[in-house]
């Protein structure tokens, strides 16, 4: 009788026990389907569900037809599945947030037909060497591009022309030599960079242009104190308060800014904003142009981020050069 019993108990063949589990966040259905050894999606996921987790599957390809019966969905993680080929062969249109984090893939296909309200793309930890030129294109609601951990060594210039609105971008721990120096322009509400952990021996001049960048990571790199890096040197001492060195699982705003960890390789440590550029051009009118003018907006604007009144920038450079003796 027991024995009889307990088979009773025992789910049908044909009511099989969902795999994946379900629950809502923020009024939304989320279903999480991780390490469950799934090579695809399951087919009887809720029609309704917003948030889908289906990482820690060898799922090995991924398919966006796949979900495509799921119209609420809004937030996709597949992450450390891996990933060698992911196709865009379906559109997704209220897809916001796509995490393809430690996979294995060695391209991207282009995601903005498939993709057009993506808001955060997270590539962090691939085997990326490089970017075509329009892998970005119609992604014009980007706000967050993550490629940390990859091998990329050089990007195209025109690379972010499609995503006006990027509010944050980490190429940190990649084999980037150095920058396109139109890299960042047009991208007016970016306020985080991650540059930490490449091989970057300079920044171009005029590289950051007028953006004010509260949070920017430059530490292990292989700076190069020439004259080429008097622009850089001359930013470092304009925003000493805006350089921080990345900690794993802490807030960054509860990160301690830190200018020194901006090192030259051949002058035994020094820091990057003591270069003075001795036997150096000054850096050009140019240059100076774009600070002051940046200054003097936030003075008429009274930002709270504003600066106090200061001489420009070759004034300084000079007065410091002399009370060095150098001149």
């Amino acid at each position: 009788m027991p024995l009889l019993l307990l088979l009773l108990l025992l789910p049908s063949p044909s009511h099989p026990v969902p795999i994946c589990e379900v629950g809502n966040k923020d009024s939304q259905v989320e279903v999480n389907c991780e390490n469950k050894g799934l090579k695809a999606p399951p087919p009887d996921l809720p029609a309704d569900t917003a948030i889908l987790h289906l990482g820690e599957n060898p799922l090995g390809t991924f398919s966006m037809a796949s979900v495509l019966n799921l119209s609420q969905l809004t937030e996709l993680f597949l992450g450390k599945s891996q990933l060698t080929s992911l196709q865009a062969d379906a559109k997704l249109p209220r897809l916001e947030v796509l995490n393809l984090a430690h996979n294995k893939l060695r391209s991207l296909p282009k995601l903005g037909r498939a993709l057009p309200v993506l808001s955060i793309l997270d590539v962090s930890f691939n085997e990326l060497t490089s970017l075509p030129s329009d892998t970005l294109h119609g992604l014009s609601r980007l706000q967050e591009l993550y490629l940390r951990g990859n091998q990329l060594r050089t990007l195209p210039p025109e690379l972010l022309v499609p995503t006006p609105h990027l509010k944050k971008l980490s190429l940190a721990e990649n084999d980037l030599q150095e920058l396109p120096p139109e890299l960042l322009k047009g991208l007016e509400e970016l306020d985080t960079l991650y540059l930490q952990k490449n091989r970057l021996r300079t920044i171009p001049t005029d590289f950051f242009g007028m953006l004010l960048l509260p949070y920017a990571f430059f530490h292990n790199n292989s700076w190069s104190c020439d004259c080429g890096i008097l622009y850089f040197s001359r930013w470092l001492q304009d925003n000493p308060s805006n350089v921080y060195v990345w900690e794993e699982d802490v807030d960054i705003k509860a990160m301690t800014p830190d200018v020194k960890s901006v090192r030259c390789v051949n002058m035994n440590g020094m820091y990057v904003y003591n270069f003075l550029g001795d036997g150096c051009n000054i850096p050009g009118d140019r240059d100076n142009l774009d600070y002051d003018e940046y200054e003097d907006k936030d003075e008429q604007e009274g930002s709270p981020t504003t600066r106090p009144p200061r001489a420009s920038s070759k004034s300084r450079i000079r007065s410091f050069l002399g009370a060095q003796g150098c001149y």
